[in-house]
Parts: C-alpha cells; sequence; structure tokens
C-alpha cells in the first residue's frame, strides 16, 4: 500500500511491539505477566489500553500493568492478520475476503474526557461481562423514509424529469447539466437553484399527516437516510444541502409526538460505497457521444434514439471507493483509504454528541449497503471501532451493521460476540428475481425465515432494513435515472399516468409533456416516460390476493428475527414500493404477521 493510503498512526510498528513485550517479559517473567492479566480480570480499561497504545495523553493515565497487559493482548490479536496484511501489501490487491483490517484504529479524539464502557471490549472484536443491558426483546415494525434528505430518482420522479432532454439542449455538454443522484443533481443545478428546490422537497415529501398516519397503522419506527454531508458538507454539496439538519430536527420533533422511535441511517457516504445513486453519487458514469462508439454496438443504435446522440454507460463502469480504490479488472481494491473511514466516525460521533439525549432517537447505522466486493477485514474494523463511539456516548443506542449482501453464517460467526445493543441489517428483494408463478416467490419468501432463525440462534440479532412487495423490475429508474441493468425488465410493465408533482407545479419538468416520447439522454437500458405515461410493476390478473398473500408470508418469515422496516413509506407512482398505498389497496394488515 502507498504510504500516504496507510499513515504511520495507523500501525504499531511489528518490531518495536515485539521488543518491547520480550523486554518486560523477561524481566518480570511470564507468569508474573500471567498473574497480572488474571489479576486485572482484562477489565475494560486494560482493553482500552490496547487501542490507546500511541495516544499519550491517554495511555500516560494508565498503569504501567495496564499498558503491558494491553500490549500483550493488542499484540496476539494482530499478529496473524499482519501476515494477510503483508501478503496484501505483496499483491496489491484487497479482494473482497481480505480479512487484515485489524489495524485499523479510530483515535476518538474525546477518548479522554468519555465515560467508561459497560462492558469489557476484547481486542478480537468480542465483549464479554455486559453490566448495562438487558437483550432487545423488541421487534421493530417500521418503514424508511426514503427519497427525503438522499434523493433517488425513481422515488420522486418530479426532481428528476427537468433533465429530460438536456442533450438536446447542451449537446456535448449534457453531462454537466444531468442530475443522477444527490451530487449531480446539486452539480447540474448550482447551490442556489439546488437548495431552493430541494428545501421545496423536504417540505413536501415528509409532512405530518404522513407520520400520523404511520402511527395509526401501528408502526413504531423510522429508518432515516440521511447523507454524510449533512454534517460535514464537500464538493457540490455545500450550500445546495443548507437546511438539512433542520428538516431532520423537524423529523425528529414529529416522531416523539407521536411516540415513534428513529433510526438514523448513513445512507450516502463519500466516495460512495456501492457504486449507486442511492448512495449519493453512482460511480462511475462514463459519458459518450453518438461519434465515439462504433457503428455496429448497441449502443450506437441506442444514441440514434436521442436528438443528438449524446448517450452514457453506468453499469459496466460501477465501482465504489468509500474505503478504496477500486480496480475494475480484478474486481479488487488497490488501496485501502483509512481517511475516509475516520471521516465518517467523525460524523458518527458528531450524531451521537448532538442527539444522545433525545429520546426519539434509538440507535444508528454507520453504513448501508456497503456493496459485496468490500474488503470484509477493515469493514468489520470499522463497525467495531464505530460502536465503541457510540457506546461511549450513547450507551442504549442500538449500533445496526449492514451484512454487504454477504448473508453467510461462517462470514460473521463470533464477530462481535456478547457485544450488547447490536442488529444484523440485511435487504430481502425480491424485484431482481426471475419472473415466475406466484407459488415460486412465496417459497422464497417464506424460506428466508430460515437463515434468520439461524442467525438469531446462534450470531446476533437480525432486522430486515429494507423489503418491498415487488416482484419485477418495473419501476421506472429503479436502476437509474433514464437508465436500467442489461437484460432488464424482464416482464411486460404496466403503464400509468405520470403523476402530478407533489411540490407542486411550479416544480421544472413536472409532469412530463403529453406529446413527447421517450427523451434523451439515454443510458445503456430502456426505463423512461413517453407521451406522459410512466412504466411501473406489472398487475398479477389477481393482483390484491398475490400482494395480500406474500406481504403475510414475509411478514411471518420477518417475525423470527427482531422486525423489519418496509421499503419505502411512499413512492411517487409506485404502490409495490409504497407502504402507505399497500395499505390504502388493502395488501397490508396494518403490520401484523399472517400465516406462512
Amino acid at each position: 500500500i502507498p504510504s500516504t493510503a496507510w499513515p504511520a498512526r495507523r500501525v504499531w510498528p511489528a518490531a518495536r511491539c515485539v521488543g518491547r513485550v520480550a523486554l518486560r517479559a523477561r524481566a518480570r517473567g511470564l507468569r508474573m505477566v500471567l498473574r497480572k492479566v488474571a489479576a486485572l480480570r482484562v477489565s475494560s480499561s486494560v482493553a482500552r489500553a490496547a487501542e490507546v497504545v500511541g495516544s499519550p495523553s491517554a495511555a500516560a493515565r494508565l498503569s504501567s500493568g495496564q499498558r503491558l497487559v494491553g500490549m500483550l493482548l493488542f499484540a496476539a490479536a494482530i499478529g496473524p492478520a499482519r501476515a494477510v496484511v503483508a501478503r496484501a501489501r505483496e499483491t496489491g490487491r484487497f479482494e473482497p475476503n481480505y480479512d487484515g483490517g485489524s489495524d485499523y484504529v479510530y483515535h476518538d479524539p474525546d477518548l479522554a474526557n468519555m465515560m467508561p464502557l459497560l462492558f469489557r471490549n476484547n481486542p478480537n472484536m468480542t465483549c464479554s461481562d455486559d453490566r448495562h443491558t438487558t437483550p432487545f426483546l423488541k421487534q421493530i415494525r417500521g418503514v424508511n423514509l426514503g427519497g427525503w434528505l438522499v434523493l433517488e430518482p425513481w422515488i420522486t420522479p418530479s426532481l428528476f424529469y427537468q433533465f429530460l432532454g438536456a442533450d438536446e439542449r447542451w449537446g456535448d455538454e449534457t453531462a454537466k447539466k444531468v442530475g443522477m443522484d444527490m451530487w449531480t443533481f446539486c452539480e447540474a443545478l448550482g447551490p442556489e437553484e439546488g437548495n431552493r428546490q430541494l428545501r421545496r422537497h423536504w417540505k413536501s415529501w415528509v409532512g405530518e399527516e404522513d407520520i400520523r398516519t404511520l402511527f395509526s397503522l401501528n408502526l413504531d419506527t423510522l429508518r432515516i437516510p440521511v447523507g454524510d454531508w449533512m454534517w460535514r458538507p464537500y464538493g457540490p454539496y455545500v450550500g445546495c444541502t443548507d437546511g438539512a439538519i433542520e428538516q431532520f430536527d423537524r423529523l425528529l420533533g414529529l416522531a416523539a409526538k407521536y411516540g415513534m422511535k428513529v433510526l438514523i441511517d448513513l445512507h450516502a457516504l463519500e466516495g460512495s460505497q456501492n457504486g449507486l445513486d442511492n448512495s449519493g453519487l453512482g460511480l462511475e458514469t462514463i459519458w459518450r457521444t453518438k461519434a465515439d462508439l462504433p457503428a455496429d454496438s448497441e449502443e450506437t443504435w441506442q444514441a440514434g434514439e436521442a436528438a443528438t446522440g449524446t448517450t452514457f454507460s453506468h453499469w459496466a463502469s460501477r465501482k465504489a471507493e468509500w474505503m478504496g480504490k477500486f480496480d475494475l479488472d480484478s474486481k479488487a481494491y488497490s488501496a485501502l483509504y483509512w481517511h475516509r473511514l475516520d471521516a465518517t466516525l467523525d460524523v458518527v460521533r458528531a450524531i451521537a454528541q448532538a442527539y444522545s439525549t433525545n429520546a426519539a432517537v434509538m440507535g444508528v447505522q454507520p453504513v448501508n449497503e456497503p456493496w459485496q466486493f468490500t474488503p470484509i477485514g477493515p469493514l468489520k474494523r470499522f463497525y467495531w471501532e464505530g460502536y465503541k463511539v457510540i457506546k461511549r456516548r450513547a450507551p442504549g443506542w442500538k449500533w445496526f451493521m449492514h451484512d454487504s449482501f454477504r448473508l453467510h453464517s461462517g462470514l460473521w460467526r463470533h464477530f462481535m460476540r456478547g457485544c450488547p445493543g447490536i442488529m444484523l441489517d440485511t435487504h430481502i428483494y425480491q424485484a431482481w428475481n426471475r419472473p415466475s408463478e406466484p407459488e415460486v416467490f412465496y417459497t422464497n419468501a417464506c424460506a428466508q425465515k430460515h437463515t434468520i432463525a439461524e442467525y438469531e440462534d446462534q450470531i446476533m440479532p437480525v432486522v430486515v432494513g429494507e423489503w418491498s412487495l415487488a416482484t419485477d423490475n418495473c419501476a421506472m429508474w429503479l436502476n437509474g435515472f433514464n437508465d436500467n441493468l442489461p437484460g432488464y425488465p424482464m416482464v411486460q410493465c404496466d403503464l400509468v399516468p405520470c403523476a402530478e408533482p407533489y411540490m407542486g407545479r411550479e416544480q421544472p419538468g413536472a409532469p412530463p409533456p403529453r406529446w413527447f416520447n421517450q427523451r434523451g439522454p439515454f443510458g445503456t437500458g430502456v426505463s423512461t416516460p413517453a407521451f406522459g405515461m410512466c412504466p411501473i410493476d406489472k398487475s398479477w390478473p389477481n393482483d390484491t390476493d398475490v400482494m395480500t398473500n406474500l406481504g403475510h408470508k414475509k411478514l411471518n418469515a420477518w417475525s423470527y428475527g427482531h422486525g423489519w422496516f418496509f421499503w419505502n413509506f411512499k413512492s411517487e407512482l409506485e404502490p409495490k414500493w409504497d407502504y402507505l398505498k399497500s395499505v390504502a389497496n388493502g395488501w397490508g394488515a396494518r403490520g401484523a404477521p399472517g400465516g406462512g
């Protein structure tokens, strides 16, 4: 790893470590060291000694015995990891199963003034002797408030219709004038106009009536996707997102008013943790003109549908660089960006400092959906370090960790065993499944209970943080603005009139005019309005029966865990992704589980 990507403060030099331990062990004898371990019972203060080695202010407050034991424990814990680190350095590749992340330590600037942890945190990322809490027995019944503080074009297309036809107006400058996610929305409109439209959107998309209705449906928790820029603005977010925290505080007040709890979900992070628009920035979008494409390529044909031939591609070049530099050819990371993990935990720390006493907040999730190529060792270490940041400031909060789309028992077994207030978040959708009969979807939904039950019994509590009733990929822009995954949709989608803009007719470009056919710029797939009609999920011949049965079977499966959050609380177009419309259509039974 380049030296700039592996700061010296992250690594305790092995030679120095071994030298210190050897000298002291020889002087006092190994038996004396073991007696000290027994006497101190590896208390939480000793565990802290291991994590603050190299921090003079914190280390100065520890006894020599505590420092020694801490160094011994720390050396024992990181020894095997260093061999993996060395191999990764030699190859320059950090693959998804890379487990050498133990060198990452978050240096909490407030550590000297923090309360001690109320449990013993061990160097192998487990806990014991929990003295402050009882098991979390509650089953969550909640929804996500997606598309609000973190934009996703498919949820609120009225905000993004204004970018249709941009290639006709801007030609070669199109790339700078099209909003496809939060980052490019602010970049295309600029801070002043972007903020004006966002403020109108924030006020209109989530109101008190929404929260009152959700409460009346016996839901108890709201998962709120937020962006890290709200606490540390950067890039085009500066100025554009002013006022977002005030809107978030407004929501907390409404939740408190109706007795609902809030999970703060860091949904979007600098560099993108999954390369999708829901991370704030879809990476990497490559723009071309018709002249750039081979004469016989499929993209050339599609570009010919646009007025100027401007087109873009995303799926073939998708990458995520929150954690490091990703190489598309090897599907591995060539360097790790520890400073990005620091920046995210700085935001987690700021959130805890601001809301630790807010009765509505029940927990925090430090990253949403880190993709499957994320090196698992550093990700686990990130979760572990962030957990301690939260538990020192808000010991009653729950700590939610996404499974990185790798819900395998062996991968998470023993991780953070015995740690109070932790949850594994998994997202279970059927929208990307192959078309089939309703019975196949029923069977698939019911089968999920076995995996959830196994995790609950052997590993840690599980929450289904996202799910819906969709059984196909027809939702317009689900796979990106004016784009789609290759081969999707796999069914003939329904068409409905594009919705009137929820924020009012003053919104530019909304709804799309009925006299226009499909308008560019186009991606490598097709999903777009035409003549005022928008695609939505295909209806089953007996749609109400299928949706009701499927919903009950899913709820029954989720009941084997610690609950669920439906995605989403509402959608402009899609009832099968909209909890409020689903209930209104008779598909939901107010969150009560049914047969499965």
